[in-house]
């Protein structure tokens, strides 16, 4: 597959990828989201508030087809975006609070990566999803840890022998024209239920760059002017099918396959003009072209008893072709050939089971283990020479086991808990022309926590507090070296660590509807890319490091209001303290900053009936700080409109996307001799129309997703 390098900025819980192309017993207590309900009787109207999400044993459960039957969303994804306390920013999911968050599909997480996850749940209709759980803290049984963003779909069962369906087609204008289009077939018998589904997207775009660089080589000062461009195509085709079996003692059994291929006959183009104030001027030009097969099969059996087993297989392969020619004038040129591939094969077995005690304690435990073997090779030239330093062929192999146990207990009436304890064992090793090398060899113990306290009939108290780690990617760790153009390039770092990360919520819910909460969020050897001048010569990095200390404390409000019958208001508002501290290179940096995001939603329904419904959105960002680099305030406004009509079958879907083009980021590095502004356009202006039809009453359940965050050479 054809990508572009892409390095990202993670500002508190706003995601921004600048492109450089180069993972019970319980009782249920209720809160009410503000979502009018009129019933129409002989001279009485009696109005109420629907209770769209319950809270049940730590979790926000929310009632999707309620939440969301009057907004412009047409896929899964969209959903997530209308969920309180959740930020969706382009392509990024977050539960804002937290320093990450995992998404999960029926209960468990996959082996796909986020990016592969992602496009699923866009290719996924928002008709299917029944409920989404939102934990902020996910207990270990469910195979993640830290936030997680549980999917729920399930059949209605009470259809039987029906085949029902859905097809869908969407249109996206932005600077250039991108289609896409899904078909499923859903069809639920006695003892099984069968979900198949098909959808391609052909997705176009383009990139600019604006960068102004000073950086002092060898003791002198330069002025470096770049103007970058790229466009970027793909034809991406998924394939999913899952089935479902009912025992006869109640026990179920499912298996899945999900496949994700893109075409290797797509190519990017990407140029750049690099102005060497007062010495040169140079032309780049490159083309992009790959392909990528990902395959995963899952299979997991749930006993009627609480014990839940299974299994699951991804294999991966990559191969990504880059061709560079730097033009300088009236000189020689210069051409820079890569050849990259990759191939992952990576299983994963899990055991749970709960056991019911006397005074209604639960006792959780389980075990996981997990083996992946990746091949990553590079082939570079310069000039028809071979370049040693993006050449380089490894072979690595990550091995990981570990158990948890923990207890869920209900204390009354007002006080629930939710307590575990995990233990792991992570392991990976590098194999390079026969020497070996070990990345990391460790055992952490990894604490979980869920309290909650019921105030009063309308009031909940939400303690969370979780710990988890993150990989970096297979390809980060690998020594390669991509060129970007005549001035920057992208290496990679072989010495990165995975990070942890402890986080802490604590949430009180008044009045049944407005949430009001405290966060910390302390993450030791954070991951994050930055970019590097070079004081001996004329060249610009960007390289992934692990931090010293990134840590962020802050207070977030989520306040739903109604103005007005016809209109349906979301405020959220969220001030952090942010701490960064590290090393890059000879540059160390020791920074904090404070910084604000304050979001609004409005629903307007347009007519008595609700068939036609206009939604307006807008965030706004404060300027903030991540590593070296300082960013400007960022901001979006979006709107939607949404019409159903043809008894509920048709569904019209139109959204503008950034329409003031606010949410384009403006970056500077000024620091210890390090300097430099870029500005990026990216093509985040569109609008899309979307059309679905649905026949046979249907109703889909979805897959479980692969978690493929560590796939890719990047290109």
């Amino acid at each position: 597959m054809m990508k572009h390098i892409s390095y990202y900025l993670w500002i508190g819980f706003l995601f921004v990828q600048m492109s450089a192309w180069g993972q019970s017993t319980v009782k249920k207590e209720y809160i009410l989201v503000n979502d009018s309900i009129t019933v129409d009787l002989p001279e009485v109207f009696v109005k109420a508030e629907h209770p769209l999400v319950k809270v049940s044993e730590g979790k926000l459960q929310y009632d999707i087809p309620n939440l969301v039957k009057d907004k412009p969303v047409a896929t899964a994804f969209d959903v997530m975006g209308e969920l309180p306390g959740v930020q969706k920013e382009e392509d990024k999911i977050s539960i804002i609070g937290t320093t990450s968050t995992a998404i999960l599909i029926n209960g468990r997480k996959s082996s796909m990566t986020v990016e592969q996850l992602i496009e699923l749940l866009k290719s996924t209709s928002s008709s299917k999803v029944r409920q989404i759980d939102v934990m902020y803290s996910t207990p270990p049984r469910f195979g993640v840890k830290g936030a997680s963003i549980n999917i729920v779909i399930e059949n209605d069962k009470s259809l039987k022998d029906v085949l029902k369906g859905e097809i869908s087609l969407t249109g996206e204008q932005g600077y250039f024209f991108s289609p896409s289009g899904q078909a499923s077939l859903s069809y639920i018998g006695k003892n099984y239920s069968a979900d198949i589904s098909y959808s391609a997207s052909c997705n176009r775009g383009r990139q600019e760059e604006d960068m102004f660089a000073q950086p002092t080589v060898n003791g002198q000062l330069y002025d470096i002017k770049q103007d970058d461009w790229y466009n970027f195509v793909s034809l991406s085709h998924n394939i999913r099918g899952a089935f479902d079996f009912d025992l006869k003692n109640k026990d179920r059994l499912s298996v899945s396959y999900t496949g994700r291929f893109y075409d290797p006959d797509k190519i990017s183009r990407r140029g750049a003009s690099t102005d060497f104030a007062g010495i040169k001027r140079v032309e780049t030009e490159l083309k992009l072209s790959g392909a990528s097969d990902m395959h995963n099969a899952r299979i997991d059996y749930v006993s009627h008893k609480g014990f839940n087993a299974g299994m699951d297989y991804t294999f991966y392969k990559n191969n990504d072709i880059q061709h560079l020619v730097n033009d300088f004038e009236k000189e020689d040129e210069q051409a820079i050939s890569t050849l990259s591939f990759q191939r992952v094969q990576r299983g994963n077995l899990y055991i749970n089971d709960s056991r019911k005690l006397e005074k209604e304690w639960v006792l959780n435990y389980g075990a996981e283990a997990s083996l992946s073997d990746t091949h990553n090779e590079s082939s570079q030239s310069i000039d028809m020479e071979v370049a040693a330093e993006g050449t380089f062929r490894l072979k690595q192999k990550d091995y990981s086991v570990g158990g948890f146990i923990g207890f869920t207990k209900q204390f009354g009436k007002k006080i629930s808990l939710d307590a575990s304890v995990s233990l792991q064992y992570y392991k990976a090793s590098v194999d390079s022309a026969g020497k070996k090398k070990t990345l990391w060899n460790r055992v952490s113990f990894f604490p979980q926590l869920n309290f909650t306290y019921k105030v009063n009939p309308s009031g909940m108290l939400m303690l969370s507090f979780s710990s988890d780690k993150s990989y970096p990617s297979y390809w980060m760790t690998t020594p390669n070296t991509y060129y970007m153009n005549v001035y920057s390039s992208m290496i990679g770092n072989p010495d990165l660590k995975p990070q942890l990360s402890y986080s802490m919520q604590l949430n009180y819910i008044f009045k049944s509807k407005y949430v009001f909460g405290l966060f910390t969020n302390i993450q030791p050897d954070k991951i994050q890319q930055m970019t590097y001048q070079h004081h001996d010569e004329l060249r610009s990095v960007f390289q992934t490091v692990n931090m010293d200390i990134y840590n962020m404390y802050g207070a977030v409000a989520v306040i739903p209001f109604r103005p007005f019958d016809f209109m349906s208001s979301r405020l959220t508002l969220m001030g952090c303290a942010i701490h960064n501290k590290g090393a890059l290179y000879d540059i160390s940096f020791d920074r904090k900053k404070l910084f604000g995001r304050a979001e609004l939603n409005n629903t307007f329904y347009l007519t008595k009936d609700r068939n036609l419904s206009l939604e307006l959105r807008g965030y706004c960002i404060s300027p903030v700080i991540q590593g070296l680099y300082d960013i400007d305030l960022i901001y979006n406004v979006s709107a939607g409109l949404t019409w159903t009509f043809a008894k509920k079958k048709m569904r019209l879907t139109v959204r503008g996307n950034d329409l003031f083009e606010g949410a384009n980021p403006v970056t500077h590095v000024d620091e210890q001799g390090q300097k430099s502004r870029m500005k990026l356009w990216q093509d985040s202006r569109n609008v899309t129309l979307t059309l679905r039809y649905s026949f046979g009453g249907y109703k889909e359940k979805k897959a479980k997703e692969v978690d493929t965050s560590r796939l890719g050479t990047g290109i």
